[in-house]
């Protein structure tokens, strides 16, 4: 993994990694998955300057009510939670406590120190809300409560899925990341997503556009970057080509949504390992800032997608999107354009981010015309 993909940082388990709790509620990793436990492998990835992140939900296990509070061995676990509320958006995996008290936030405690002894330094908290899909699940008392026990050890926090950018303000505090959409998998039985399914995408990114954040990074999460996910020789990634995986590397660095790959990196195409590398595209992503869209960025409304944003050296950082593109097919070549007053400059020097070429100064306009699927981002350096 370090060798083929130098700067990614964490190495994260999704679900499947617990079944049980031990004697204090707390989850536990499964030793058929690993015989050594957690700690051998976080020290292995810690070699590599890497860290190892797990799959966790808000809410108390079921499996966990036998258990006693570490610290608080008078405490019972089941005594929490008596009324047997939904702890999260999974139906039955977990409980809502009764009360938000001392007693939960030891509880969370106990596990976050857990965490840190296996050397974690990434969790997932899923079945998160209020979300766009079930707006009745509130969990955010217990995510407070877990970023208070979790932030301590320095353990990223991310959250999925769907999320509410009502409670924008909430997840900024809670977290370092939330998902903010459904699943980017289309659950074929062929290919793991669609060229639609991508651009889809930036119809919800327009919801969260105005947030920023001040001295805090918050990356938007619009789920993995399949891009080249090759199984047995074949690419199954499902996009119809290179134009669109270039928009969907060059979509996601543009609204600094969290960079996850979901493929086994020695597996991938070499030249798609250079795309997910590309030094120029992940200083982009780096920024840790969300572009906005230019005009409409529902792309039923706008298939000619125009985003932005500016970057700490003061340069401006353009993405052009052709948008025109269905479920089962790939739409027409567009002209897509923009006016510089909607960047409050009036000439620039333009480079593209790509392959670096210089393409020259504009003044008051840019245009070009963009095959289905494909984009262009430019990086612009502001003359006046």
């Amino acid at each position: 993994m370090k060798a083929k993909m130098p700067q990614y940082e964490y190495i994260n388990i999704d679900s499947g990694w617990s079944e049980t709790c031990d004697e204090y509620g707390r989850w536990t990793y499964r030793k058929d998955l690993f015989p050594n436990g957690l700690r051998a492998l976080s020290d292995h990835l810690a070699r590599n300057h890497q860290r190892l992140g797990l799959y966790i939900l808000p809410g108390i296990r079921k499996e966990a009510l036998e258990g006693r509070i570490k610290g608080h061995e008078n405490i019972r676990i089941a005594d929490l939670v008596t009324r047997k509320k939904q702890g999260n958006a999974f139906k039955g995996a977990t409980y809502m406590p009764d009360e938000h008290n001392e007693y939960v936030q030891a509880y969370y405690d106990s596990i976050a120190d857990l965490f840190e002894e296996w050397g974690i330094g990434y969790i997932k908290i899923d079945g998160c809300g209020p979300s766009n899909e079930l707006q009745d699940m509130d969990t955010r008392k217990c995510l407070y409560m877990m970023h208070k026990a979790f932030s301590k050890h320095n353990i990223w926090i991310e959250l999925s899925w769907a999320l509410d950018p009502q409670f924008a303000d909430d997840w900024m505090t809670i977290a370092n990341g939330a998902r903010i959409h459904i699943d980017i998998e289309s659950y074929s039985s062929k290919s793991m997503t669609t060229s639609y399914r991508i651009f889809q995408r930036m119809s919800y990114v327009e919801k969260w556009s105005h947030i920023q954040t001040e001295g805090k990074k918050f990356y938007i999460d619009l789920d993995a970057v399949l891009v080249g996910m090759t199984v047995d020789g074949k690419c199954v990634d499902g996009l119809d080509n290179d134009d669109v995986r270039m928009s969907y590397i060059s979509f996601w660095a543009l609204v600094s949504s969290v960079f996850c790959i979901g493929a086994d990196p020695r597996k991938l195409p070499q030249k798609y390992l250079a795309m997910l590398n590309h030094p120029v595209i992940l200083d982009i992503h780096q920024s840790g800032v969300i572009s906005r869209p230019i005009g409409s960025g529902n792309t039923w409304l706008n298939r000619k997608q125009v985003w932005w944003k500016k970057l700490a050296d003061g340069r401006l950082c353009v993405g052009l999107f052709n948008a025109h593109v269905y479920p089962f097919m790939l739409g027409i070549s567009r002209e897509v354009k923009f006016e510089f007053t909607e960047l409050g400059v009036e000439e620039v020097e333009a480079k593209d981010a790509w392959s670096g070429e210089v393409l020259g100064r504009f003044a008051k306009t840019y245009s070009t015309v963009l095959r289905p699927g494909q984009c262009q981002l430019l990086l612009l350096r502001v003359i006046r």
